[in-house]
């Protein structure tokens, strides 16, 4: 007997001196150095025979992406068919190390053509997005009639604040499937067991959490408070929703100044109007569109941040318009409004509206086209009303030019405006582009009393085509 155990052992002995020799030998040969995979070499159940790495990868990846994982139902009925994973993976250094950590077999499939069978994990570096919504969107993950999970929450739509409660939904989670789906593909495991239950989603706040009911109790101090803006016939009241985003998050109920500073700046860009573009229709039917001047409203934002900080500090409500630092005529509007002065360069005209009616209408000669001295287009207002005043300015040619007039309404800041102008014989038709004025409206002397005494400081004026 102990021969035989004597022959086994030294057999056993002789093979593995041979294995090693054998290994030994293929260590230090150039198949082992050479970056190529030795022949009858199956990595993953894929035959990389006689592959560089890169090229093993590319066709693992390959073949991988075109595999089919199927997903099955409690019954092991087969719920959905995926393929075309469009992943790409983190299997360099397993591919480098298959051959290193095989180099018994390399060796034995070197010498006696005996096969290199590698397994390890195809670790997702990357998925398809398309290979994800095609997934999320399958049906078995959104059934009709499933319910999406909600945290219990205060509704800040409602006087008394309530806590609507939770609710445990049976639309699963759809983000948690993907993630498991990819570590099956990852592990070669193909057909994929779909428990729904195990993916349903549990809310995390509760309708007996404490916190919210201590949230429940803040929004019932200070999310009461009315703070309502008017800007002529639109009012608007900060929403108990806003006004808990423009608290700090210590539930103090004082402003957050920072969140105060971007909700003014909101509401400059949603009504700050001046140089706007307006529109309109003429007299003469034709619609009217024109942009630029220095008419309109415009809020001061720091002033406006500094009174609704103290408002919203003295948690009182209050109802007023926001602080401008320019305003137009008469009550805030986004359009012209119902009374304006109209200068139609392209008619030679000027029409006065009041409320909606024409009041004055008159022929003007305005800035001349050929010496490029035109009136300014956009919407203006009156600065100024003066009387018995001289026009001075320069002719373009280097000369001066000093003029008297009876009446002045000032339009623009560069020294346009409306004048009796007693040395033109004509007003109208197409005298402003050969003999036009400096840029002003000139008007007949018999009828720029009548519009001098009617127009106000602050009217619109409309300079356009």
């Amino acid at each position: 007997m102990k021969k035989i155990i004597i022959t086994v052992l030294i057999i056993i002995l002789a093979i593995m001196a041979i294995i090693g020799c054998a290994t030994f030998a293929y260590s230090k040969s150039d198949d082992y150095k050479s970056d190529r995979f030795p022949d009858n070499t199956q990595i993953n159940g894929v035959d990389c025979s006689g592959l560089t790495y890169d090229q093993a990868g590319e066709k693992l990846t390959e073949k991988w992406n075109a595999k089919h994982i199927v997903i099955t139902g409690p019954l092991s009925d087969d719920l959905a068919n995926f393929t075309g994973f469009g992943c790409t993976y983190k299997i360099e250094k397993s591919l480098k190390n298959a051959k290193k950590h095989g180099i018994v077999l390399a060796a034995m499939n070197h010498f006696i053509k005996t096969p290199l069978i590698v397994h390890f994990p195809m670790t997702v570096d990357k998925y398809s997005e398309e290979f994800r919504q095609n997934v999320l969107s399958s049906e078995f993950l959104n059934k009709k009639n499933a319910k999406e999970s909600r945290n219990a929450y205060v509704d800040l739509s409602k006087p008394n604040f309530p806590i609507v409660p939770e609710i445990h939904g049976t639309k699963p989670d759809g983000e948690a499937f993907f993630k498991d789906l990819l570590k099956h593909i990852e592990g070669g495991e193909f057909r994929f067991a779909f428990e729904e239950k195990d993916y349903y989603t549990v809310p995390e706040i509760t309708s007996d959490n404490e916190e919210l009911k201590e949230y429940q109790k803040y929004c019932k101090k200070y999310l009461k408070q009315k703070i309502t803006y008017s800007l002529g016939e639109e009012t608007f009241t900060i929403t108990a929703e806003q006004l808990d985003k423009l608290m700090k998050d210590d539930r103090s109920g004082k402003a957050d100044e920072t969140a105060v500073g971007e909700y003014v700046v909101s509401l400059a860009e949603k009504y700050d109007n001046i140089g706007a573009e307006r529109n309109f229709t003429s007299l003469s039917g034709r619609e009217i569109s024109v942009a630029g001047g220095t008419y309109g409203w415009e809020i001061n934002q720091d002033e406006e941040k500094a009174q609704l900080v103290k408002d919203i500090n003295s948690h009182k409500d209050v109802t007023r318009e926001p602080v401008f630092s320019e305003k137009g005529y008469g009550e805030y509007s986004r359009a012209l409004g119902d009374t304006y002065i109209d200068v139609d360069i392209s008619y030679q005209t000027v029409k006065f509206y009041i409320k909606g009616e024409l009041y004055f209408s008159a022929n003007c000669v305005t800035g001349c086209q050929a010496t490029g001295t035109t009136t300014d287009i956009g919407t203006y207002y009156i600065l100024n009303k003066v009387r018995n005043v001289v026009l001075k300015g320069d002719n373009g040619d280097g000369t001066k030019y000093e003029s008297p007039v009876k009446y002045w309404l000032g339009v623009t800041w560069t020294g346009q405006g409306f004048h009796d102008a007693d040395w033109r014989g004509a007003f109208g038709g197409s005298i402003w582009v050969y003999n036009g004025s400096h840029g002003c409206i000139n008007m007949p002397p018999s009828r720029m009393p009548e519009l001098y005494n009617a127009a106000e400081v602050g009217m619109p004026v409309v300079m356009h085509y």
